[in-house]
């Protein structure tokens, strides 16, 4: 008798390996058959359950963004609300290789997401998700007396947000040398104006 087949299990191990595909070769190394090969399965076993790159791209984000999110809920049970916020921060900066692989799909993601509305759609929510993780954590330390109270934790997320997605390309690319220890620096000093309630962070007029 023929076993029976897990379809989410079988999605998975291609997600998986489509997402060490990208981390290893690029979002251009990702071809049907480079990940069907990953996988340990025929093309025609891929395209059962994928029909374009694209579809592979977002499972491929998808399941890292799986992985990514159970590391940052346990980095966000840190205390005090500070200490989560350096834990889930590092957790995004492309402080080692894994996170520099990482990055590599993002960037891939947002080249991705230009012409196709699904990929938009997608990374949409990953953003929602992101500032969401990190306003919550601001306001909790806000209501420990960490932040200050001047500051809209709304917009203060949304500039780390930016911080780090500058960070990251930069390094990514290669145009800056940002080495591990000055991306912790900068995310130091963006720390010190929510500390002191810097302009920054208020509503625009």
């Amino acid at each position: 008798m023929a076993r029976s087949v897990d379809h989410n299990e079988r999605r998975e191990i291609f997600a998986a390996a489509a997402l060490r595909v990208i981390m290893r070769e690029g979002i251009a190394g990702l071809t049907v058959r480079e990940v069907a090969r990953e996988a340990g399965f025929t093309t025609g076993a891929l395209t059962h359950y994928f029909h374009s790159k694209d579809q592979l791209l977002i499972e491929a984000s998808e399941h890292s963004a799986r992985l990514v999110r159970t590391r940052m809920e346990r980095a966000a049970q840190a205390t005090p609300a500070l200490e989560a916020i350096r834990k889930v921060v590092a957790l995004a900066l492309p402080l080692t290789a894994e996170t520099r692989g990482y990055w590599r799909i993002w960037v891939g993601y947002w080249e991705r997401s230009s012409y196709d509305d699904e990929v938009a759609r997608v990374m949409r929510l990953r953003y929602d998700e992101w500032r969401g993780r990190l306003a919550a954590l601001l306001a909790k330390a806000q209501a420990e007396g960490a932040v200050a109270r001047s500051v809209n934790v709304k917009h203060a997320a949304a500039s780390l947000v930016a911080l780090v997605d500058g960070i990251g390309v930069q390094v990514l690319l290669g145009v800056g040398r940002i080495p591990p220890s000055r991306q912790r620096a900068m995310f130091d000093r963006w720390l010190d104006t929510v500390r002191t309630g810097d302009a920054e962070h208020q509503p625009l007029p």
